[in-house]
């Protein structure tokens, strides 16, 4: 849930320490980041699918977070005991799981990619993996989930991202942080040692590394191509460090074994994209990033409710107008079924993405940078302002700089009248419900945009 940035450029964000990782020009060029060829793609996608799936299915509660015990240096405690929350291994079955319905729903709800759960914070793990016991074949399910789902996204040509949590609350060697020598430093969330010395590991860690180190690299290796790699654990004002991890050697490796993949910004190296979670991220024209968002109230599937469409349109929108992604998570029930309602809701956003779905995909942000109402994006010479909410005064007005304006129309069914006055572009939003009014903006050249945008 940070953003990586040049310790030069830090002061410049005004932004909460623990989000902004900060790195030193060298660390910041040394950084092996994926050629713009490579990252097109999903810059262009917009859309993503994130799996929130595991043991954590059984008790209807959030994945990971729920189990009791979380180890330094996370802090606080869940409400389940761990035994009944491990204890969910020896009774997941999924028994009406599909891949192919997955992906399926995926393709139709607009999505251009996906995200699937490897391995939570509560060390479980999703496929057949040489490395560990603790894994979903040894379960009453006895099938490889994750081998079958990306299968499917490689039938489907469906492009896919695999999430791995370095943090691994139930194995033995896992000890980022040493517990027998370790204090708090006050109002953060970072460890010195008792002599007051900077914080290290576990006197077998180095075990735990190699472990992790195997099982990231047996994903690399076993099942195909990989789009994306999706760490999670993030700077978090120096809670985490990579050489907790040895990020620097695995992710090498990793490159290595897919030369074509993207990474994330979660261990705690620079990464190809920033990773916003549970906001959306400020307007980045010269990085990508992505914002993760539940579609309920909680990650994984608990029967607790979803969000309205509205807001997660609304969501969408402005990620997108600020040149980000959005990464939806959805969770299944314990018999491998996505819930109703959240097929609904995803069906919803692909029925409207039919519609409009070219306003979006492979545009760029516009010049007007998003705000309340909403935003701009733009794709050659075609600007297209979304209004997702209307201004208290009804109007929205765009500064048109240098652009000079062939054309102007309404997409959506909820009309709004336009009009030019000194060189502004007048949009009149009717005072009436509505979830998206797209005006399509013609201009009489390839629009350019610069880095900053132009505020309202």
């Amino acid at each position: 849930m940070c953003w990586s940035v040049l310790a030069k450029d830090l002061d410049k964000y005004n932004g909460d320490s623990l989000l902004f990782q900060p790195f030193t020009d060298e660390e910041w060029e040394k950084y092996p980041f994926a050629v713009d060829e490579k990252l097109k793609w999903f810059r262009d996608a917009k859309l993503g699918l994130f799996f929130h799936v595991g043991i954590s299915a059984l008790g209807k509660v959030d994945i990971g977070w729920s189990r009791h015990t979380h180890k330094l240096p996370d802090p606080g405690q869940g409400h389940i005991p761990d035994e009944v929350y491990d204890g969910w291994a020896k009774e997941i079955r999924m028994e009406d799981f599909c891949a192919d319905e997955w992906i399926d729903l995926a393709i139709a709800g607009g999505f251009k990619y996906v995200v699937i759960i490897t391995k939570h914070h509560d060390g479980f793990n999703m496929w057949d993996t040489a490395y560990s016991d603790y894994k979903i074949t040894n379960s009453p399910m006895a099938r490889d989930y994750l081998g079958e789902l990306i299968d499917a996204c490689h039938r489907k040509n469906m492009p896919v991202g695999l999430y791995y949590s370095q943090r691994d609350w139930t194995h033995p060697d896992y000890e980022p942080v040493d517990v027998n020598d370790s204090v708090q430093i006050t109002d953060t969330l970072c460890y010195m040692t008792k002599d007051g010395k900077p914080s290290h590991a576990g006197e077998n860690h180095h075990k735990y590394i190699s472990y992790m180190h195997n099982s990231v690299l047996e994903l690399m290796e076993k099942y195909g191509k990989i789009d994306i790699l999706w760490w999670d654990s993030a700077w978090w004002g120096g809670m985490y460090k990579a050489d907790m991890w040895d990020s620097w050697t695995i992710e090498e490796k990793v490159r290595q074994k897919q030369p074509h993949i993207i990474i994330n910004n979660r261990a705690s190296l620079p990464g190809d994209f920033d990773t916003p979670e549970g906001r959306i991220g400020f307007v980045q024209r010269n990085r990508l990033w992505e914002t993760c968002m539940p579609l309920g109230n909680e990650w994984a599937w608990t029967g607790n409710g979803i969000k309205p469409f509205k807001l997660v349109l609304d969501q969408f929108i402005h990620a997108v107008c600020g040149d980000g992604n959005y990464l939806l998570s959805i969770g299944c029930m314990p018999n491998g079924k996505i819930a109703t309602e959240e097929t609904e809701s995803i069906l919803k956003l692909g029925e409207w993405l039919k519609k409009y779905g070219h306003t979006v995909y492979g545009t760029r942000s516009g010049p007007w940078n998003p705000c309340a109402f909403g935003g701009s994006v733009y794709k050659d010479d075609t600007v297209y302002v979304h209004i997702v909410k209307r201004p208290e005064d009804g109007t929205v007005k765009l500064p048109l700089a240098d652009h000079i304006v062939k054309s102007v129309e309404c997409l959506t069914e909820t009309k709004a009248i336009t009009n030019i006055e000194n060189n502004k572009l007048i949009i009149n939003v009717p005072d009436t419900s509505f979830d998206d009014i797209i005006i399509k903006i013609t201009m009489s050249q390839t629009v350019e945009v610069t880095n900053e945008g132009i505020d309202l």
